[in-house]
């Protein structure tokens, strides 16, 4: 079978392990052996999810609960099983010292973290608060599974390889977003001022009270104006970025939208409406960073993924359209087409596989999709409906006469599903009409 490079096994360094076991060791090659048989590998993905959900399950207020203690005693069983394999990797690949060795790999660092986070936070007392923070650390046992994983592994180093060779594009969209920033300073500097009472217009009329004298008498609360600035707002180059990142996200951006249409002048309140044609620095900016850089972003993304994946053929002599037609001829399979032997029955199997039939089908389809949209003249659609039905429903007989396994098709089965369905629809509104004539249809199936 043709297919992309599986995962290889990495074979036994030529250095000795812990100064002691050699390349041709009867032990080092047993452990070799152990740590990349498929069991194994699937054991210890095993535990690496069961150790993530035992992470979910704790009680973070009572931390001596029940289930918190039988947690712990799990979380023994996890680490003492990672360390093991540690230990097992270690034994075969080598601490550091040679080349191919246990941690020049990125990845067996930070299984070699995760374990021993787990192995300090157990021989050191729980009150240090040192202790809390490695035990947190804990959240990154997830992370284990990369390493197991080819396809996660290949994301991951796309994401290392695309943030090294990215930066251009991320000085540009930040030029871009200063720019953006200046420009928003001169235009809406110090005009996002408010008051929380809509009819004041100043600071200087904000500054009293919104109740009258004489409601003040007879209440002893009372609400003060307050004259305030809205959360993102343009008084700096720095504000004024951060208030274009929201933009950038989509979330919330058009009650900054409408609070610059509204800016009146520095230090005055909004007017409704008042600068209507300010919209267009807005949609500028949308148009330049969020829909053209941000794309250019996820392309080079995707670029640099589809890379990734080229590099593993590198040594291939096919290029990528020669490998594809090899393995679509190595997949490709016949297609079974059946024919019945029956004359009776072979007539049947000519109407349906007939382009005249197909043709009138998919006619009909199109005018039972037309009267369901239609909800005039309802009497006349719900005879039409049942023509439909019936037409639908003979359909389905001659397929049934002509193919021998109808049901095989998953089309097949989809189309009788609703044919039954419909049928169904049809004797019930009937039947609820007859019983209570003030009812209404049910006609779920219909819309299929």
């Amino acid at each position: 079978e043709f297919s992309g490079p599986k995962e290889k096994i990495v074979p036994i360094p030529d250095g000795s392990s812990f100064f002691i076991l050699g390349k041709k060791n009867c032990l080092r090659v047993a452990c070799h052996n152990l740590i990349h048989h498929p069991y194994f590998t699937n054991f210890i993905l095993i535990f690496i999810i069961l150790s993530s959900i035992s992470l979910a399950a704790e009680d973070p207020i009572k931390s001596h609960s029940f289930r918190n203690i039988v947690l712990g005693y799990a979380d023994y069983v996890f680490t003492s099983v990672f360390t093991v394999e540690i230990v097992l990797k270690m034994t075969v690949y080598g601490a550091f010292l040679h080349t191919g060795s246990f941690c020049r790999n990125a990845f067996n660092l930070l299984d070699l973290l995760v374990v021993s986070v787990s192995l300090t936070s157990f021989f050191l007392s729980s009150a240090i608060s040192v202790v809390k923070i490695l035990r947190v650390l804990r959240v990154l046992r997830p992370l284990r599974a990369i390493n197991r994983a080819k396809g996660l592994k290949n994301v991951v180093q796309c994401v290392f390889v695309a943030i090294r060779t990215i930066g251009n594009i991320l000085i540009v969209t930040t030029l871009l977003q200063f720019m953006f920033a200046c420009i928003g300073v001169q235009l809406f500097k110090g005009r996002f001022y408010s008051c929380t009472d809509e009819a004041k217009h100043t600071p200087e009329e904000c500054k009293s009270v919104s109740c009258p004298p004489q409601v003040l008498k007879t209440q002893k609360s009372e609400r003060e104006r307050i004259w305030e600035n809205s959360d993102f707002n343009f008084d700096n180059v720095l504000m004024g970025m951060l208030a274009l990142f929201t933009v950038s996200t989509f979330e919330g951006w058009p009650l900054l939208l409408y609070r610059a249409v509204d800016a009146n002048a520095i230090n005055r309140g909004p007017i409704y409406n008042y600068r209507v044609e300010i919209s267009i620095f807005f949609i500028i900016y949308i148009i330049i960073i969020a829909f053209f850089m941000m794309n250019i972003f996820v392309g080079f993304v995707i670029i640099t993924f589809r890379e990734q994946g080229e590099a593993e053929f590198k040594n291939c002599e096919l290029n990528k359209n020669q490998r594809q037609c090899v393995y679509y001829a190595l997949k490709a399979q016949p297609i079974k087409i059946y024919i019945p032997k029956n004359p009776s029955q072979l007539k049947f199997w000519r109407i349906i596989n007939s382009s005249q039939f197909e043709y009138v089908m998919f006619v009909l389809i199109l005018g039972n999709t037309l009267t369901l949209q239609s909800k005039l003249f309802t009497s006349i659609m719900d005879i039409l409906n049942m023509i439909f039905t019936v037409v639908f429903t003979i359909e389905m007989i001659i397929k049934l006469l002509a193919l021998r396994h109808y049901f095989i098709d998953p089309w097949n089965s989809f189309d009788a599903l609703i044919v039954v369905g419909s049928v169904l629809d049809i004797a019930v509104s009937e039947f609820s009409l007859f019983s209570y004539p003030d009812s209404k249809d049910n006609t779920l199936m219909k819309t299929l």
